[in-house]
């Protein structure tokens, strides 16, 4: 009987053609690896692993921008969220110390236009 073993997407049901394709891949990949001489066995381990964690990692990492977007920053925030923030900040501020209240207030003020400014300069 044919061992089954667990699956890292957990126990949700796979297309059964996508694990007999992996699983005849391994079997070759192992024929490979045993037929080379146990000297040369644990670098192409380590290779064959190295290769499959390369190939696969590229799926799974963050598409790039498309050429010609526009940014506004590098995270590709707008400050008028921080802003905000800032703004909800500064109104008990200017209760408690009103210097601190103001310079939160002027600091969101500049954020809001640099993020209103941004929004409406950016290339569709």
């Amino acid at each position: 009987m044919k061992e089954q073993r667990p699956t890292p997407d957990g126990p949700s049901p796979r297309e059964p053609t996508l694990d007999a394709s992996v699983e005849e891949l391994a079997r070759r990949l192992v024929a490979v690896v045993n037929g080379a001489s146990p000297e040369q066995r644990p670098g192409l381990r380590d290779y064959a692993l190295e290769l499959l964690r390369e190939g696969t990692e590229i799926g799974d990492t963050a598409q790039a921008p498309a050429v010609g977007t526009a940014r506004t920053n590098a995270t590709g925030s707008n400050p008028i969220g921080i802003a905000l923030l800032l703004a909800i900040l500064a109104l008990p501020a200017l209760l408690l110390f009103t210097p601190v209240g103001l310079v939160l207030l002027a600091v969101a003020l500049a954020l809001g236009v640099w993020g209103v400014a941004a929004t409406l300069l950016r290339k569709p």
